[in-house]
């Protein structure tokens, strides 16, 4: 198994805008350590780790822009592979997949926003990529937590301490 972790969707925009959702904001506060947690995991074993961003104009979301941008309490760094999306589903960019073939990757870990939208569309298409996916366990937030349970329910997840253990 050589896995690659998916941070998704965790900008600005959703947490630091006044208009943004608090309890997406506290939903994702409450599963930051585990994020952070899994990419430190994912840096120290010199494995990819993959940062999605919602690219969309209209909504003032384009690179370079304070909105745009993962908020600094996330430790992604400059040089994690980045990768724009303009729909739900992040495999909808092939650069995602090409990126974990280049990169050998077959099991792709999905932390981030949001457990019903995002976060599920993109693991659903994973197989499509020949990649086995997982939910980091604690690792994906929304803005109604029933939502993080039901996505837990219904994928297969895995924590940082099943990935050091062969059977996952």
């Amino acid at each position: 198994m050589r896995p690659a972790l998916f941070v998704q969707d965790i900008q600005n925009a959703w947490l630091y805008d006044p208009d943004s959702n608090q309890n997406l904001k506290r939903s994702l506060e409450k599963h930051l350590d585990t994020i952070n947690r899994a990419i430190t995991w994912f840096r120290e074993r010199n494995l990819p780790i993959i940062v999605g961003y919602t690219l969309d104009p209209v909504q003032g979301l384009v690179p370079g822009s304070n909105s745009f941008e993962v908020p600094k309490t996330v430790k992604v760094g400059g040089n994690d592979y980045k990768v724009t999306k303009q729909h739900a589903n992040a495999f909808a960019n092939p650069e995602l997949g090409a990126i974990l073939r280049r990169e050998g990757c077959d099991t792709f870990v999905i932390a981030g926003l949001s457990a019903s939208g995002c976060v599920l569309a993109t693991y659903f298409s994973a197989p499509d990529w020949d990649v086995r996916p997982y939910l980091l366990k604690g690792g994906v937030a929304s803005a109604d937590e029933k939502h993080v349970g039901f996505a837990e329910e219904i994928c297969e997840t895995v924590t940082i301490d099943e990935l050091d253990s062969p059977s996952k």
